[in-house]
């Protein structure tokens, strides 16, 4: 049987509490022999690991560096900058921008705006336009640059308009450049060019021509105003900006497109509205070659913007300038509905051939005014029919 190993005996390795063998106690008593640097030298060579103290003439040294720089700068230069490599990087977008580099001609084309002002609407009642004119001698191509325009005036029986602009050379009036249409405004803005290619030679002897007008899709454009500019008198040297007001066109002025009478009543007991169209007279229509026209009347009942509007028309009269209808059209009108009513009448003429064409129109509503204002506060409030004349307009 073997024998069992017996606890070693207290030595000089007091801080031995287990069993070890004798031969490491052995090795452990030479070692406190040999100095400590000699000593973890061979420790750290027996354990093969190669480490900065087991190299041979290696020594460790410690150099606090100055706290002040190595190298003074003069007091007459500039500090220089930190490195690249110790500054925090951050994103251009952070950056703050500096409005002193940034060219506002560039950006700012209406270089000539002015301030709204009731002075303006004064001095120009038909509204202004804003325009730039720029010639180029090398191309012989003349620009003209269409800003704006402003305070337009409108129709009677409108608070708004739909206007675009059309750009003429004179004496050249056959051709002509037209604008997009703006709908439902006063202060359009165009933001447009319009190139012509001129003779630097013809150009003094041409005027320029802007005519505005309120686009209809059932009738007639209503010219809004003309601007007219003798180039003669314009400095092609650089681009020059305009302010002009608009007057009004001869050769597109209103004409009178005569009256037409009809006669309102409601029957609060059924809830209905009748229009009895009696007649016209003085109707003018501007086509070449034919005195006499084929007329008839629609009219149209709406209740509010987002109602459907109810249409009825009458019978259609041949070779007539003076038609007599005589034609009652009923719409049902609840009581309610009765004070947001809004009737138009239109007068138009049958073309046999392609899309009937608007003479004139009248409309009764609580926004109209004149014998317009009238008939509407006479149809709400009287129980019988009143009839009246209306002009026509476009």
């Amino acid at each position: 049987m073997g024998s069992t190993p017996s606890s070693p005996k207290p030595d000089s390795v007091a801080e031995e509490k287990f069993w070890v063998p004798p031969a490491v106690i052995d090795r452990k008593r030479a070692q406190s022999l040999v100095p400590s640097s000699l000593n973890d030298s061979e420790e750290e060579a027996s354990s093969g690991a190669t480490t900065p103290k087991s190299l041979c003439g290696l020594r460790e040294f410690t150099y606090g560096f100055q706290s002040t720089p190595l190298i003074h700068a003069s007091s007459d230069e500039a500090t220089s900058p930190t490195p690249t490599s110790q500054r925090q990087r951050r994103a251009s977008m952070q950056d703050a921008i500096d409005f002193r580099k940034i060219d506002s001609k560039l950006y700012d084309r209406r270089v000539l705006r002015r301030q709204r002002s009731v002075a303006n609407i004064e001095e120009d009642p038909l509204g202004s336009i804003n325009f730039s004119l720029d010639f180029n001698a090398e191309t012989s191509l003349l620009t003209i640059y269409l800003v704006e325009a402003e305070n337009l005036a409108t129709r009677d029986d409108r608070s708004t308009a739909d206007p675009y602009c059309k750009v003429r050379l004179l004496p050249d009036r056959r051709t002509h450049l037209q604008s997009k249409i703006h709908r439902r405004t006063t202060q359009p803005i165009f933001d447009e060019e319009f190139i012509y290619e001129v003779d630097e030679n013809n150009l003094s002897s041409m005027t320029l021509e802007l005519l505005l007008f309120d686009y209809d899709q059932f009738a007639r454009h209503v010219c809004m105003g003309q601007v007219k500019l003798p180039l003669d008198n314009v400095d092609f040297s650089k681009r020059q900006s305009f302010w002009k007001p608009l007057s009004k066109s001869k050769e597109f002025k209103t004409q009178d497109n005569g009256e037409v009478i009809f006669s309102l009543g409601y029957l609060s007991s059924a809830e209905r509205l009748t229009v009895v169209v009696m007649k016209a007279r003085n109707l003018r229509y501007t086509e070449r070659g034919k005195m006499t026209i084929d007329p008839y009347v629609k009219v149209s009942l709406s209740t509010g913007p987002e109602k459907k509007v109810k249409k009825k028309k009458t019978s259609t009269l041949h070779n007539v300038s003076d038609p007599v209808w005589n034609e009652a059209l009923t719409f049902s009108l609840q009581k309610d509905c009765l004070q947001n009513v809004t009737l138009e009448v239109l007068v138009c003429n049958d073309n046999k051939v392609g899309n009937d064409v608007l003479i004139g129109r009248a409309k009764i509503s609580r926004e109209s005014r004149g014998d317009e204002k009238l008939h509407w506060d006479e149809l709400v409030n009287f129980r019988s029919a009143v009839a009246r004349w209306h002009k026509l307009s476009l």
